[in-house]
C-alpha cells in the first residue's frame, strides 16, 4: 500500500480486464406438484393478514353478541296421529308413522285461528303491543295481526326422528323486564298452544260426527214419512178388493191361490160324494124287492132286516109245515101263520121304502153341497183372476218398496247408533307428553357467547386465509427459489436469513457465520465466476440488503484466511463505513479523481485479513461518471494483484446509469433480491439489464427468508453439527444449539482464538 497511484492524466491505460463467458441463462425448473408445505409457508408468510381479520371478527363477534338482546325459550312436547278411539270396537283398527300428515299438523300449529285464539286467552296483544309499541301505530286488530306475526315467527316446530312427537318450541326475548320474564311468557305460550290445538282438534273430530248424527235422522225421519205413506197405499187397496193377507209377505194373492186350490179339492171331493150317492140310490131302487132285501146290508149297512128275513124264514117254515101237516088255508093256525107273514112282508117293504127315501135323500144332499163347492170355486176364481190382473201387482210393489225403505231405516238406525258410540268414546289423537315450564334460574339461549365467539374465531381464520390467499395471489414478488429459477432464469447462490447483523456486532449469532460460509463456498465453486476475485454486489433497487451481505461475506472471507477488499462503490448512498465505525472520506471516488492516493486511502479492520476502500467524498456535487473511467477500471487492476477476494458494495441497477458500467469491471455479478419486496418484473430487468450491459451473471442471493418456515429451511437455524479438528489431529463431530442468549456458542470462541476452521456445508 506504499505505493499510490498516478495522477489520472500520467496513468498508462489499464489493461482491459478480461471477463469470463457469461453463463447460460439455466433451463427452468420443472413444474412440481404442490404440496401441504407450501400451502403453509403462504399461511405463514401472510400470518399477520389471517391474525389481523381474525382478531376483528372476533371482535365484532364479542360486540354483536354483548349487544344482541337475550331470547329465552320453552318446548312443549305433543304426540300426534290420527284419532283413533281409545277402545277399538270393530278390531284390526291401527296408527303408522305418516309424516305427510304430521307437517300438514305443523301448518295448522301455526295457522292464523290457533294462534289468534292463544293470543286472545292470554291477552298478548295488550301485552306485546306495549313492550314493542305497537298501540300507538296500529289499531286493535293491526296489534293482534303484529301479534300472531309474531308468535309465528318465533314458534318452530320439530319432530322427534321417526315418532309421532312434536315439539313446539317458543323464543321471546320481551318482555325482557324484570330478568326472566320472556321466559314465563314462553313458557305460558308453548303450553297455550298446545292446549288450543288439541281442543281444536278434539272439536273437529266432534263436528263431523255430529253432523253425520243430525244427517242421519234427517234421513230416517225421511223413510219414516215414506213407509207410513205406502202402508195406507197397501191397507187402501186391501180394504177396496177385500184382499186378506196372512203376513206380511203376503201381498193378496197368495191367500187366494191357497183358498182356490182348497175348494177346488172341496168341490170335487162334494161332486164324487154326490156321485156315489146317485149310484147307490139307483142300483139299489133297480132292485126287486127279494134282491133289495138281501142287498140292504151290503149297500146301506143297515143290518134291521136281518131279524124280519129271520121271523119272515121262520113263518115260511111253520107254513109250509102246517100245510104238509094237512091243514088248510081256514085253519085258524095256516090264517094266522098267514097273517104274520103278510105284516113281515109289509114291514120289510115299509123299510125298504124308507131305505130308499134315505138313499135318495143323501144323494139329494150330497149333490147340494157338491152344487155349493163348485159355484163358490167359481167365484173365488174370478175373483182371483181380477187381484192377479192388476192389484196384485200394485200391492207386490208397495209391499217391496216398503220392505226396502225398512231396511234402508233399519241400517241408517244402525250406523247412528254407531255414531253416538263413536261420539260418546274418548279418543286420543293428541296426547300432552310434556309441558314447557320455566327453570327457577332461567339462562337465554341466545346468545350464545361461546358459540358466537367460535364462530367469529372460525369465521375470522377462514377469511383471514381466503384473503392470505388472495393477496399472495396478487402478490407479484420474489418468494422462493423456485420463482427466481422460473421468473428471473437463473441460479439461487446464496439464501439469506431473516434477523442477521453484521459480522463484527458481538451479538450476532453463530449461525449467521454459517448462512456466508455457504455462500462463500457457492461463489468459490461457481462455474460463471470461474475464480475469478472481484464479486459486485448489487440489487434492482435500494433497500434490498446488498450492503449486508457484500459486508458480511467479505468478513468471512478474511475470517477463513482470504485476504479480502472491501470496495463500497455506492457512490449515491455509502454505508459501510458506518458498519465499520471509519470515516467516509478520502475514499473511492477521491482517488478516481486523483485527489488521494489508493494507498492512502485503503484501511485496516478489526479483522485481521479484511481491508477496506470507503466511497469517499468530492468536492463535485455529483459523482456522475465516475464509474465509466480508466482510473476505476485501474483501481480494480490493482486490488486484483494484492487481494485474494475483492467485495464491490455497487450502486442498485435501476434507476443508477453508473452501475451498468461497473459491472463490466467485476469477474462476476451476484443480483440481491430481497424477499417478498419488489415485483418480479423489476427484478428481472435489473438481471437482464447486467447481461446486456456485459456483466459476468453468476446468480441471485435471496436476501430476508424465513430460515425456519421456508421452502429452503436452513438446519443451523435450530440445530447443525459441524466438524473440526482437535489437538490430537482427530475429526470430532459436536453438536451445536442456538446459544439461548443470541450470542455466540463456545465452540465458535473457541474456534475463533485457536484459528480452527469449520467445515463449510452447502
Amino acid at each position: 500500500m506504499s505505493n499510490p497511484l498516478p495522477a489520472p492524466s500520467a496513468a498508462p491505460a489499464a489493461p482491459a480486464v478480461p471477463l469470463p463467458p457469461a453463463a447460460p441463462a439455466p433451463q427452468a425448473a420443472p413444474q412440481e406438484a404442490v404440496h401441504f408445505l407450501d400451502y403453509w409457508q403462504i399461511l405463514y408468510s401472510r400470518k399477520e393478514i389471517v391474525i389481523m381479520v381474525s382478531l376483528l371478527l372476533i371482535l365484532v363477534g364479542v360486540v354483536v353478541t354483548t349487544r344482541m338482546p337475550k331470547v329465552y325459550s320453552a318446548t312443549a312436547v305433543i304426540e300426534v296421529h290420527r284419532e283413533t278411539p281409545n277402545i277399538d270396537l270393530m278390531g284390526g283398527a291401527s296408527v303408522r308413522y305418516d309424516p305427510i300428515y304430521l307437517r300438514t299438523q305443523f301448518e295448522i300449529i301455526k295457522s292464523r285461528p290457533i294462534l289468534e285464539q292463544v293470543v286472545k286467552e292470554l291477552s298478548l296483544d295488550q301485552d306485546f303491543g306495549m313492550e314493542y309499541g305497537w298501540k300507538n301505530n296500529y289499531s286493535e286488530k293491526g296489534v293482534t295481526e303484529k301479534t300472531v306475526d309474531l308468535l309465528r315467527r318465533q314458534t318452530t316446530l320439530s319432530i322427534y326422528r321417526d315418532t309421532d312427537l312434536i315439539a313446539i318450541e317458543v323464543r321471546l326475548d320481551k318482555p325482557d323486564r324484570p330478568e326472566g320474564e320472556a321466559a314465563k311468557y314462553a313458557a305460558n305460550i308453548a303450553n297455550a298452544i298446545a292446549r288450543v290445538y288439541q281442543e281444536r282438534v278434539a272439536e273437529e273430530g266432534r263436528k263431523p260426527i255430529l253432523d253425520g248424527i243430525a244427517q242421519l235422522e234427517n234421513d230416517i225421519r225421511a223413510i219414516e214419512r215414506q213407509i207410513a205413506e205406502n202402508e195406507d197405499k197397501l191397507a187402501s187397496l186391501r180394504v177396496t178388493h177385500g184382499v186378506t193377507v196372512t203376513s206380511e209377505q203376503d201381498s193378496g194373492t197368495a191367500s187366494i191361490r191357497t183358498r182356490v186350490l182348497e175348494l177346488t179339492v172341496r168341490a170335487d171331493e162334494t161332486r164324487i160324494k154326490a156321485s156315489l150317492a146317485k149310484s147307490r140310490f139307483d142300483r139299489f131302487a133297480a132292485l126287486t124287492a127279494e134282491n133289495a132285501v138281501a142287498a140292504a146290508p151290503y149297500l146301506v149297512q143297515d143290518q134291521s132286516l136281518s131279524p124280519l128275513l129271520a121271523r119272515k124264514n121262520d113263518l115260511e117254515l111253520q107254513l109250509a109245515a102246517q100245510t104238509k101237516a094237512g091243514l088248510g088255508p081256514n085253519h085258524p093256525e095256516v090264517q094266522q101263520s098267514h097273517s104274520l107273514l103278510a105284516n113281515i112282508d109289509r114291514q120289510i117293504e115299509e123299510k125298504l121304502s124308507a131305505i130308499r127315501a134315505g138313499l135318495r135323500q143323501a144323494w139329494e144332499q150330497d149333490q147340494q153341497e157338491a152344487d155349493y163347492y163348485a159355484d163358490l170355486l167359481a167365484k173365488t176364481s174370478a175373483s182371483e183372476m181380477q187381484i192377479s190382473a192388476g192389484v196384485a201387482v200394485e200391492m207386490e210393489r208397495l209391499r217391496s218398496d216398503l220392505e226396502t225403505l225398512k231396511l234402508r231405516r233399519r241400517d241408517l238406525q244402525n250406523r247412528m247408533d254407531l255414531e253416538r258410540i263413536k261420539l260418546e268414546m274418548p279418543k286420543t289423537a293428541v296426547i300432552p307428553r310434556e309441558d314447557a315450564v320455566v327453570p327457577s334460574t332461567p339462562l337465554p339461549v341466545s346468545p350464545n357467547f361461546a358459540l358466537n365467539v367460535t364462530l367469529s374465531v372460525v369465521a375470522g381464520l377462514f377469511f383471514g386465509v381466503v384473503l392470505a390467499f388472495f393477496v399472495e395471489y396478487l402478490d407479484t414478488t420474489v418468494k422462493t427459489t423456485e420463482d427466481v429459477e422460473k421468473y428471473l432464469q437463473a441460479n439461487v447462490i446464496g439464501l439469506i436469513p431473516q434477523k442477521l447483523r453484521s459480522l463484527n456486532d458481538p451479538n450476532a449469532r453463530f449461525t449467521h457465520y454459517e448462512v456466508y460460509r455457504v455462500l462463500r463456498m457457492n461463489l468459490k465453486n461457481s462455474r460463471p465466476l470461474a475464480g475469478g476475485k472481484v464479486v459486485i454486489f448489487t440489487s434492482a433497487s435500494a433497500g434490498e440488503g446488498k450492503s449486508l451481505n457484500a459486508f458480511n461475506l467479505a468478513w468471512v472471507c478474511a475470517e477463513c484466511g482470504e485476504k479480502v477488499l472491501l470496495i463500497d462503490a455506492d457512490l449515491y448512498h455509502p454505508r459501510q463505513h458506518r458498519t465499520l465505525g471509519v470515516p467516509l472520506e478520502p475514499g473511492l471516488c477521491n482517488v478516481v479523481v486523483g485527489e488521494a492516493p489508493l494507498d492512502g486511502t485503503i484501511l485496516k479492520t478489526e479483522q485481521e485479513n479484511l481491508d477496506f476502500l470507503p466511497a469517499g467524498r468530492i468536492a463535485s456535487t455529483s459523482v456522475f461518471g465516475l464509474m465509466d473511467t480508466e482510473e476505476m477500471a485501474q483501481v480494480f487492476a490493482t486490488a486484483r494483484e494484492r487481494y485474494d477476494r475483492i467485495i464491490v458494495d455497487a450502486p442498485p441497477m435501476i434507476g443508477v446509469s453508473d452501475t451498468s458500467q461497473l459491472v463490466r469491471l467485476g469477474d462476476g455479478v451476484a443480483l440481491i433480491v430481497q424477499h417478498r419486496k419488489y415485483p418480479r418484473a423489476l427484478c428481472r430487468r435489473a438481471k437482464e439489464r447486467i447481461v446486456s450491459m456485459g456483466g459476468n451473471f453468476i446468480g441471485v442471493i435471496l436476501n430476508n427468508v424465513n430460515a425456519a418456515h421456508g421452502s429452503s429451511s436452513y438446519y443451523y437455524e435450530n440445530q447443525y453439527y459441524y466438524y473440526y479438528t482437535n489437538d490430537s489431529g482427530e475429526r470430532v463431530r459436536r453438536r451445536r444449539r442456538r446459544s439461548s442468549e443470541g450470542g455466540e456458542g463456545e465452540e465458535h470462541a473457541h474456534r475463533r482464538h485457536e484459528g480452527e476452521e469449520p467445515e463449510a456445508r452447502s
